[in-house]
């Protein structure tokens, strides 16, 4: 397991240095890959150095997964950006490849539909990139959590936190009904444009992972478990990672966000899923604080 945890942690530095050598000369005022409607603003600079301080996030944490400093390293500081890693690369690598699939049966490149603010193969790059990565974090990953914590921790859900538990699994559900109907080709309550074909298949997964978490996190009343975990993890992550991330976009009139016009209940489901991901997270992270019912009977 170390060896392939070791090549996993290699393989998704390697996929990030792409994306890094693009961002890097975006930001020293290059030109490459970009078009006529790709902005030159402060905004798209902002958002560009963000990007870039997240995917260098990504390249410490696959490097911590390989050192003996990355096991000394505080908890939350592993598992924190992890969680947001996984949450927002993980739709993408599950989307992406069926996404490709289907346009390439339809005779059209994923990668090149319907314009975009810099030429499709920079999509192409940056995407496929993302796919590596995503595996290769999320297998290093799995090798050092297996090593660090050879034992699941956590207890039952405590009492207090029963009904605001169930809160989550019905709005995440709510949620994951409402991103699937639109992945599946629904129009109503989206902005004209807002959703391309790749784009139907990303949200398709943001409800499927959204109904994942609210399962995982039913599943986890009892005690956790690692398919409730996971199912937790990769649900309440993306819905963290993407809800910010399309709020994000929103608020700041970002060049992604569509034509800045009013985005409706798209802007009020992106909001909400970064409430219940962030409120779902705190909740598995309590819970992994718990003391297990084993642990509470007398010697």
């Amino acid at each position: 397991m170390t060896k392939a945890k070791h090549i996993a942690a290699y393989a998704a530095v390697a996929a990030a240095v792409p994306y890094l050598v693009l961002k890097m000369i975006w930001l020293s005022g290059g030109t490459i890959g970009t078009n006529a409607s790709t902005p030159d603003d402060a905004t798209f600079y902002a958002m560009n150095g963000f990007t870039v301080l997240m995917d260098v996030t990504a390249v410490v944490l696959a490097l911590a997964f390989t050192r003996p400093w990355g096991r000394r390293l505080p908890a939350p500081l592993v598992l924190f950006p992890m969680w947001v890693g996984v949450g927002f690369l993980g739709a993408i690598v599950l989307a992406l490849p069926a996404a490709a699939a289907f346009s390439a049966l339809r005779g059209l490149n994923v990668f090149a539909e319907g314009g975009g603010i810099v030429e499709p193969w920079v999509y192409a790059v940056v995407y496929v990139g993302f796919v590596s990565q995503g595996v290769g974090l999320l297998t290093a990953f799995v090798g050092y959590a297996r090593e660090r914590w050879p034992r699941l921790p956590g207890g039952p859900l405590p009492a207090e936190l029963g009904l605001l538990a169930k809160t989550m699994i019905g709005l995440q559900s709510v949620l994951g009904l409402i991103c699937l109907y639109w992945g599946l080709g629904g129009n109503a309550g989206l902005p004209a444009g807002s959703t391309s074909f790749s784009g139907r298949f990303l949200m398709a997964m943001f409800g499927l992972l959204s109904m994942a978490g609210a399962v995982g996190l039913h599943r986890m009343k009892g005690g956790p478990t690692w398919t409730a975990l996971t199912l937790t993890w990769l649900g309440s992550g993306a819905a963290f990672a993407w809800g910010l991330w399309l709020t994000l976009n929103l608020v700041v009139d970002s060049p992604l966000a569509a034509d800045g016009g009013p985005m409706g209940l798209l802007g009020l489901v992106s909001l909400l899923r970064l409430l219940t991901g962030t409120i779902v997270g705190l909740i598995a992270a309590v819970q992994l604080v718990q003391p297990k019912r084993s642990d509470l009977v007398p010697a």
